[in-house]
């Protein structure tokens, strides 16, 4: 649709606004005035429902500050409960090989006792008629006894005491006879008590696992036996003939105990920083995740502090604007009517009239801004050829552009439907243009293409040949009420993203690859062909 160019309206007042390209573009009269905004996306219903439940979802966990703690009493906790676990094993392991070995030994002397009682007590007894072990042919038979028993078997040492403490047998001769030799438990063995077994080490017990490989003979196993004949006659308790020791080395089961015991202590241990470190990991992640969650709560309780105010400002100025729109009318009217009555008037006369005309221009485009911003209206869903209303737009700016020396390179387009209200759509094409001739600031080009993106978006980018976006600033520009250019309201651009939001659209700002100022517009294409 195309509009008349008001009589006595100035060249600027004739553009989009005086904004430059780091804000947005001042509207027109004749360009469509009301339109739909995205203000109903910025409502704090819309953001506070969001904001609310993460901040709901991260106050109603345990929070991560015990969190670490936590952490570090389990590790400890795993590490005790993994610890006393494999000392546990590790002990059930050596009284295990303690019982086997006291089993092994209490056979070994009870046949050791066996054997002396029937192949050199009684042969001994019935030969010489008493047992005198100094005797070197007694000793010698006893000696092939009982090494015909123990022979082949781990036995380090063998020892037979009698009634007075003195060693008669020994399996190293040299002990023969000596007094001192024997343990203090002695004279229990000696009056018929069980069999008595003690494990004896060069070294403490807590330091054999730090001494590996241990020397032989670091823990010996020493068992006392009493070494009894057969009883003469049915009921009588067996004679007692002395005492039998056997001590057997078990340094290499003890130090393969030990080697158990470490395994599964460094088992524990490394499952438990195993464990440990998924925990951290978990702990991490988690915090991480909190962290954006927050980072995001803050975002949008800012935007909706933000919203809140400019909705409150919007009320507040649109209240103001509908209030001072029909005196500026009036005022705009009369003056054009003064305009018209003075052909006659001296220069100055008319140069005043025209001012006032020019400024009541000005002044309500400002309302009619503030006033479309604060009351936007939802759009229509009629089918729109997007390259029909780019057409009316450059037919409209045409001669204006002219007289600036712009140039206009424009792609051929074919196929662009939308859904959308026309007028809403011709308005954001309006000003995004605008500002683009108004950014070039004197003669230049404006190439303009309109594709589709592949993804079900109608894709156009207006790019102009000028300075392009300051990068400082180029996130703030769709912002409302930000402007650099003194007398612009900032409106602009924020009314361009409002109309193509309500859309479904999405518009971007970027500087293109050669320089200029880049805008790109997606907009939902529509399915249903131009038959419509």
């Amino acid at each position: 649709m195309f509009f008349r160019r008001k009589r006595g309206a100035s060249a600027q007042d004739q553009g989009a606004g005086s904004h430059n390209p780091h804000g947005g573009p001042q509207s027109e009269d004749n360009v469509p005035g009301p339109y739909a905004g995205g203000v109903q996306d910025w409502s704090p219903s819309n953001q506070g429902g969001p904001a609310t439940g993460s901040k709901g979802d991260a106050e109603g966990g345990l929070p991560l500050s015990y969190a670490r703690p936590l952490s570090w009493l389990s590790l400890v906790v795993i590490l005790l409960t993994s610890l006393g676990l494999s000392f546990f094993i590790s002990n059930s392991a050596r009284e295990t090989l303690l019982t086997r070995q006291e089993g092994f030994a209490r056979l070994l002397v009870e046949n050791l006792n066996s054997q002396i009682f029937r192949r050199f007590a009684l042969p001994t007894l019935m030969g010489y008629g008493r047992i005198a072990l100094r005797q070197p042919a007694q000793y010698e038979r006893l000696e092939q006894v009982v090494q015909s028993v123990i022979q082949g078997l781990p036995v380090e040492r063998l020892r037979i005491y009698d009634f007075s403490r003195l060693v008669a047998y020994s399996t190293r001769k040299e002990e023969v006879g000596r007094a001192g030799l024997s343990p203090a438990n002695l004279d229990e063995v000696l009056q018929g008590t069980a069999l008595k077994s003690e494990i004896i080490s060069t070294i403490p017990a807590w330091q054999a696992p730090f001494r590996l490989p241990l020397e032989e003979g670091t823990f010996v196993l020493r068992v006392l036996y009493p070494l009894k004949g057969e009883p003469l006659q049915p009921g009588q308790e067996a004679p007692i003939m002395g005492a039998l020791e056997l001590t057997q080395d078990i340094t290499g089961d003890y130090e393969q105990v030990l080697t158990f015991q470490g395994i599964i202590v460094v088992m524990c241990l490394m499952s438990s920083v195993v464990l440990f470190g998924l925990l951290i990991m978990l702990i991490h992640r988690s915090e991480r995740v909190l962290a954006e969650r927050m980072q995001k709560n803050r975002q949008l309780e800012k935007q909706l502090h933000s919203n809140e105010r400019f909705v409150s400002m919007g009320r507040v100025v649109a209240s103001i604007a509908h209030e001072i729109r029909n005196p500026l009318g009036i005022i705009r009217s009369s003056a054009e009517l003064l305009q018209r009555r003075t052909d006659q008037a001296d220069a100055g006369t008319r140069r005043i009239l025209g001012a006032i005309f020019d400024e009541s221009v000005r002044l309500s485009q400002t309302v009619n801004d503030f006033l479309d911003y604060a009351r936007p209206r939802q759009p229509k869903q009629d089918l729109v050829d997007v390259s029909l209303v780019l057409d009316q737009v450059l037919a409209f700016l045409e001669g204006d552009m002219a007289r600036r020396d712009v140039a206009v390179e424009r792609q051929p387009m074919e196929g662009l439907f939308i859904r959308g209200d026309k007028d809403l759509l011709y308005r954001a094409f309006y000003n995004i243009l605008v500002n683009g001739q108004q950014a070039m600031d004197g003669p230049g080009i404006l190439r303009i293409s309109g594709d589709h993106d592949g993804e079900g978006h109608v894709r156009l980018e207006f790019l102009d040949s000028g300075p392009g976006f300051d990068a400082a600033i180029v996130g703030n520009l769709l912002d409302p009420f930000f402007t650099t250019k003194d007398g612009g309201t900032g409106l602009g651009l924020p009314i361009v993203q409002s109309i193509i939001a309500s859309h479904g659209g999405v518009i971007q700002l970027e500087n293109g690859p050669d320089g200029g100022a880049l805008v790109r517009v997606l907009l939902p294409e529509a399915h249903t062909g131009a038959q419509e």
